[in-house]
């Protein structure tokens, strides 16, 4: 087993989410995903059959040039078209040479604030699946360009996805704050909330719905 190959899948069972993205690929039609802040994170492109990876971190960069976890991707992949997959070793906050408007998925995961310097690489009524712990859940949110329409829910090591009763999330702990896009974003984490879930789906505007 290659080196690259032996990092991944140590670090997928540190991250235990491939469940996440076999869930995603059930409940969503998603061809072409984009992951930003990825690391060496390649479980994606198991169930999504167009992936493109940004992270600047230098180990990211070092992985993706070792094509042995190419071997990997084609062994596990669930769908039967050729799998395409692209690394870019930048700062997602920057431009990326990618289409606007182009994917149906971003990806955010322990990268920062994803949803806002992204968002422009989504299709209308594309998806952004999001996690709270660095805010970018809280984030979105309070973005007039995106509606929650799920959540997902992580419990006896199994992903489970949710539309119930979604006007309950992001209500805070501590009514005496006052919620804006500027202070979640200066606070650089997820706030505490009355009702919280793993993972968080919100859906891109369409501009005629906005």
């Amino acid at each position: 087993m290659s080196n690259s190959v032996s990092k991944y899948l140590e670090y997928e069972e540190k991250m235990q989410k491939s469940g996440l993205f076999e869930l995603i690929s059930e409940v969503y039609s998603i061809d072409c995903a984009l992951y930003p802040g990825s690391y060496i994170h390649i479980s994606p492109s198991f169930y999504f059959k167009e992936v493109v990876y940004v992270d600047n971190d230098s180990k990211a960069k070092k992985f993706f040039e070792d094509d042995s976890f190419k071997k990997l991707i084609s062994n596990r992949k669930v769908y039967s078209e050729i799998a395409e997959f692209r690394f870019h070793p930048l700062n997602y906050q920057k431009e990326i040479p990618e289409k606007e408007g182009y994917f149906d998925l971003i990806i955010s995961q322990y990268a920062g604030f994803v949803s806002m310097s992204c968002k422009k690489y989504l299709k209308d009524g594309g998806l952004i699946v999001a996690n709270n712990s660095h805010g970018d859940a809280g984030v979105a949110h309070l973005d007039p360009d995106f509606s929650l329409i799920a959540v997902i829910n992580y419990r006896n090591e199994k992903f489970y996805f949710s539309i119930k009763n979604l006007k309950e999330y992001f209500v805070p702990k501590k009514q005496d704050i006052k919620i804006s896009l500027e202070y979640l974003m200066n606070q650089k984490k997820g706030l505490g909330y009355t009702k919280t879930a793993s993972h968080y789906v919100f859906q891109k505007k369409s501009k005629s719905k906005k």
